[in-house]
């Protein structure tokens, strides 16, 4: 079988992979955009998680047919048995989001209903992130049965890819005294990931913009693996080190100017404030069967049953009119204003606060404890070559250190001018 993507051209689906994408969860990824609310804002912007996921399961093939050139040591049919795991690893990664993608997280189920979510969440009474509704659907659904007879031939287990993608249990890709697990999970979410390397280009073409665009193939071309400690893990060659930038400005930029648009944000404010109101108890079902039923037009229908005032503006394409942007230092300044000097601003008055991060694996600049930092093989004159963190060979990461912040002021249509002239009243008062 074979699927044509106007991203990634052509794409094979294999058999066994073929009886898990006709899986009622899969095919419900045909009915939830992947970018939510942004079709408001991008009229394009219609594409779905399927498309996506079908997109990063190829992509997923091609960079572990890069960097298993370095795996020297592992035998042919446990590089095709991992090879098979990570291609449904990335083809089931996103099984688990709600309608409207991430901005239905609010109404996936509870942690208390969920097998797998962490005690603590549990106890806090959260709800289950989108990662853990997947390993959840994938480990107690029928779609568990459908992978472990798909692929029985090839040794591939569904507990296999609920570890490829995150969860707990035994490492099934120990090889001699070396694990590639590792390196499987950086592959699907990692600093230079199959996942992102997906849905920027793709976003970016369906959105309209040119800020996702960079050199996929070149970075494929260039990565590999890297032994260390026992385990493998992810590297690229200093000579796509340029290429690993522009695809890092790329992830950031897309960020800043579609993924937290202001007008995209406003939707996402009324959806959380209808959530938070009279939809509090829309809540998506825990069963895997109902689950598959449950995608943007259930969403929808909902919101266009109620007449709770922030669904009436979602359905008929009113969001709050921003009155009030600020960035950075004035971001901070016009945060600390809030609870004071501005508390008296008219009741139809929203604020919202984004925080964008140069990388998830950095903060401040830092490397995030715990994670795996991207490997970069460093070439000098003559034959010797090193191994070093990303960081220390790209100054991109200290000079991104700061975390974007965005404050907004949404409000309705009428109350735009006073909500600007009562800010600018006290922001030039201080």
């Amino acid at each position: 079988m074979e699927i044509r993507d106007p991203i990634l051209g052509p794409i094979e689906v294999r058999p066994p992979e073929r009886r898990v994408l006709e899986h009622p969860l899969v095919q419900r990824l045909r009915r939830v955009r992947q970018l939510g609310f942004s079709e408001a804002t991008f009229p394009g912007a219609t594409h779905t998680r399927f498309l996506h996921s079908v997109g990063a399961m190829h992509l997923a093939g091609v960079a572990f047919d890069a960097v298993a050139r370095d795996l020297v040591d592992v035998p042919p049919t446990e590089l095709f048995r991992a090879r098979s795991t990570l291609r449904l690893a990335a083809l089931l990664h996103d099984l688990g989001h709600g309608p409207m993608s991430h901005t239905g997280e609010g109404m996936l189920p509870q942690a208390s209903d969920v097998p797998g979510a962490t005690r603590q969440d549990v106890e806090e009474k959260h709800r289950v992130t989108h990662e853990e509704m997947t390993r959840y659907l994938l480990l107690h659904s029928s779609l568990y049965d459908v992978i472990n007879d798909a692929f029985a031939n090839e040794g591939v287990r569904a507990e296999d890819v609920a570890v490829v993608l995150g969860g707990d249990g035994n490492d099934p890709f120990c090889f001699g005294s070396t694990s590639a697990l590792g390196l499987l999970n950086q592959l699907i979410a990692g600093e230079l990931d199959v996942d992102r390397m997906d849905y920027l280009r793709r976003d970016s073409y369906f959105t309209g913009v040119s800020y996702g665009h960079f050199e996929k193939d070149w970075l494929l071309s260039h990565m590999g693996a890297h032994r260390t400690d026992g385990t493998w893990r992810q590297a690229i060659d200093s000579s796509a080190i340029f290429a690993f930038e522009d695809y890092l400005l790329s992830r950031y930029h897309m960020f800043l100017m579609v993924y937290a648009h202001q007008r995209t944000m406003s939707y996402h404010k009324l959806l959380a404030l209808f959530l938070s109101g009279e939809g509090s108890n829309l809540q998506v079902p825990t069963a895997p069967e109902a689950f598959a039923d449950c995608d943007d037009e259930w969403l929808l229908r909902h919101l266009r049953g109620s007449s709770d005032s922030y669904a009436r503006r979602i359905v008929e394409g009113r969001p709050l009119s921003l009155a009030v942007e600020a960035w950075d230092d004035e971001a901070d300044a016009l945060a600390a204003l809030h609870k004071t000097q501005l508390a008296d601003l008219p009741s139809s008055c929203e604020w919202t606060e984004s925080g964008i991060e140069f990388s998830h694996e950095f903060t401040g600049g830092r490397p995030v404890p715990g994670g795996r930092q991207l490997l970069v093989r460093v070439a000098h004159a003559g034959s010797r070559r090193t191994v070093v963190p990303v960081a220390e060979h790209s100054d991109l990461y200290v000079r991104q250190a700061r975390r974007k912040r965005v404050v907004r002021i949404y409000c309705a249509e009428d109350d735009v001018r006073s909500v600007e002239a009562r800010v600018a009243e006290i922001v030039d008062a201080e």
